[in-house]
């Protein structure tokens, strides 16, 4: 009798043993499952950030060919201005400023340029962006507009840094008759 519980204890302990490892191997099986997917996940994310990185390497190499191409037409602009400019001194004849219609943000950068280079002589593009919240990029972009539309914005180059300001007949000009059209309420943010 004695021996038959010890076999029937075996036997249970046999069975017990099976199931646990028949658990153990299901378990490991989808451990490892889980592990598969997890690392194919991983290698997604790890392809999606290089893309992204080789992506911004991309658009900052772009933006670097974009300033350096501003700055060329920038140097172009001026090329022609004196052009104009001693062509016009060759003909002896006064510069003729009529009035000139600029949108808001101009004006603002107008002003800025205006006031701020009456205060402290030339000033840079990164002074004006400060001055009135915008990035350097626009700055440049509304200082072109402003020499398209006639504005005699004359820049100088020291140590690489552009200096800016406007010519000083345009700016007696403006003192005198508004050429621009700028209101009080606009002139008095800047003062």
């Amino acid at each position: 009798m004695i021996w038959i519980k010890f076999n029937l204890f075996d036997e249970k302990k046999n069975n017990s043993s099976k199931e646990l490892l028949t658990i153990n191997k299901t378990l490991k099986k989808a451990f490892n499952k889980i592990k598969e997917e997890f690392e194919e996940h991983l290698g997604s994310i790890n392809e999606n950030t290089n893309e992204i990185q080789a992506n911004y390497e991309y658009l900052c190499n772009v933006d670097s060919k974009i300033d350096k191409l501003n700055e060329k037409i920038e140097d172009l602009q001026l090329f022609i201005n004196r052009l104009v400019a001693k062509d016009d001194k060759k003909h002896n004849e006064e510069p003729v400023y009529n009035h000139i219609f600029l949108t808001t943000k101009e004006k603002e950068v107008f002003l800025a340029l205006y006031t701020m280079a009456e205060e402290k002589g030339p000033i840079t593009y990164k002074a004006i962006s400060r001055r009135i919240g915008l990035t350097e990029f626009m700055v440049r972009e509304y200082i072109i507009n402003l020499i398209e539309k006639g504005i005699p914005v004359i820049k100088k180059y020291v140590n690489q840094e552009v200096y800016l300001y406007i010519e000083q007949k345009f700016r007696h000009m403006q003192a005198k008759e508004n050429l621009v059209d700028i209101n009080e309420s606009m002139a008095k943010r800047f003062v």
